[in-house]
């Protein structure tokens, strides 16, 4: 795993998380959390995601996280790439066309689907939210289009495309706020997401050409590889069911609770995803093919090395920013989506449901590593277990939480915190057993939480020195200063306390 494609996943993933705070931004100062109504309730939108991810997580998703890269590289390393791209047009054509199906038939049925999501919603936003189904039902063909470029990309440890990706996405969302929702709605925002979801595949493509891939027609699909991968792709198929589940779930008990509450759990969810994304993912999506070829190489020492190196990276960067970020949780609400018709009275109920979800986001950014690693021994069934048991708590606790104890949106968030807990420690456990060898370097964790410690006094101390100095913090200006200067000082602290505890990840960075 080279640092520099860390490092570029890693600032890409920044960028699109900046341009996605910029798209919260926009809808929740042009549409507000509890005010809309009509074409201008932001809960219709991101009701209407739920078939488009049903559909693209299930069919598209299950299939190629689980299996395609392992086996394309593979095929890659024993019979060159002539025949690995035989094997990524195989699967092209396979689940490229079972989604245009299953799309076509939930295009014509979508307002009876719609109905099942969200049986608190009234007769009006239930035809808002199929309409704009409907649009966004092009993305899932999009996306699995852009997903067998990018796993062939991972593959060839290319990664300028992937990098890309996501920030196209977002802004062409940002281009339908900006230029369409005014007039239409979130039927303008709809045909962004589209768009995005287009532009999202259309850099992905450029990468492959230039490796050499050639697009053709498959005579047979149905080969012995392709039967592999289905096979090992159908525990991770049951698992993305039960975890889409957990989320439609979601959606139905939310649409059952005060009006706002679908939008503001979203946007709970996308501030914390912030450094989940832009440490989880981007070291997994980089150690992926790594991992699959040391275990095809039969490498198993150094495949443990790798997967021990890469958690360790993880958590040392991933720690302080998520106790930064619980310390500052309402000044980044405030600073981030109270505008125009986005109230405080919203922003109170998004920070303290962010503030929850916090709690199981350290834990959350290594399943993305844990499960690869399952994933690239050509173990689908492990994690899609575990997965299983975390999403049934998920669900349970989430009616218990919300609708028992009356909670609401933070009763959606403490299920969810509870269920990545569950999820990464079982994994954890796992596989430790698979590999005889323990994959967590306690020490350098136990440093990181130290430093994470240290930093959150240092960050409270900050906020209490800033508010005795300028008493009025009520402003946009003092409130981003006081915000940028804990920042500051928080980092400070940590890395302070990381380099006389001695962490080699810092020693690494340095």
């Amino acid at each position: 795993m080279t640092r520099f494609n860390v490092f570029l996943l890693g600032f890409s993933f920044l960028v699109s998380k900046v341009l996605g705070l910029l798209r919260d931004n926009l809808l929740a100062s042009g549409f507000g959390a509890s005010t809309g109504v009509g074409i201008f309730n932001l809960d219709t939108y991101y009701a209407a995601f739920r078939l488009p991810d049903l559909l693209f997580n299930l069919l598209s998703y299950g299939i190629l996280s689980a299996a395609f890269v392992p086996l394309f590289v593979e095929a890659l390393k024993r019979e060159g790439k002539p025949q690995a791209f035989k094997f990524a047009n195989e699967i092209l054509h396979l689940v490229g066309i079972i989604i245009l199906a299953i799309s076509g038939i939930l295009f014509i049925f979508a307002p009876q689907f719609v109905q099942l999501f969200v049986p608190g919603f009234s007769a009006q936003d239930v035809k808002v939210t199929a309409d704009i189904t409907r649009i966004m039902l092009l993305t899932p063909f999009f996306f699995t289009i852009g997903s067998v470029a990018g796993g062939m990309q991972n593959a060839f440890n290319k990664f300028l495309g992937m990098s890309l990706a996501p920030i196209l996405y977002n802004l062409g969302i940002i281009g339908g706020v900006v230029f369409l929702s005014k007039q239409y709605g979130v039927y303008g925002i709809a045909i962004g997401v589209s768009a995005g979801a287009f532009l999202n595949m259309l850099v992905l493509l450029p990468g492959i050409y230039k490796a050499g891939f050639a697009y053709f027609m498959p005579k047979i699909w149905w080969t012995s590889r392709v039967k592999e991968m289905i096979t090992l792709s159908l525990p991770r198929i049951f698992g993305m069911s039960v975890s889409q589940l957990a989320l439609v779930v979601d959606t139905i008990i939310a649409s059952t609770l005060p009006l706002g509450s679908i939008t503001i759990i979203n946007f709970a969810i996308n501030l914390g995803s912030l450094p989940m994304g832009l440490i989880g993912t981007s070291v997994a999506i980089v150690s992926f093919g790594t991992l699959s070829s040391k275990a095809a190489e039969g490498r198993f020492d150094d495949f443990t090395n790798e997967l021990r190196s890469s958690i360790r990276q993880i958590l040392f960067l991933l720690i302080p920013l998520v106790c930064g970020m619980w310390m500052l949780k309402m000044e980044a609400v405030r600073l981030l989506l109270v505008r125009g018709k986005f109230t405080i009275s919203d922003a109170l109920i998004t920070a303290d449901t962010l503030g929850i979800l916090l709690g199981g986001l350290a834990f959350g950014g290594v399943i993305f590593i844990l499960a690869r690693a399952f994933y690239a021994l050509k173990n689908t069934k492990t994690p899609v277990i575990i997965s299983i048991i975390a999403v049934v708590l998920n669900i349970v606790f989430s009616l218990i939480f919300s609708k028992l104890f009356s909670l609401a949106t933070l009763g959606l968030a403490l299920a969810n915190a509870i269920s990545n807990v569950t999820n990464a420690t079982l994994l954890v456990v796992m596989l430790q057993k698979k590999l005889k060898s323990g994959i967590l370097d306690g020490v350098e964790i136990l440093k990181a939480i130290i430093g994470g410690i240290v930093m959150s006094i240092a960050v409270w101390g900050s906020k209490l020195a800033f508010i005795k100095i300028f008493t009025d913090v009520e402003s946009y200006g003092k409130l981003a200063a006081q915000t940028a200067a804990s920042v500051i000082i928080g980092a400070l602290a940590y890395f302070l306390i990381c380099r006389l505890l001695k962490c080699k990840e810092l020693k690494k960075l340095m």
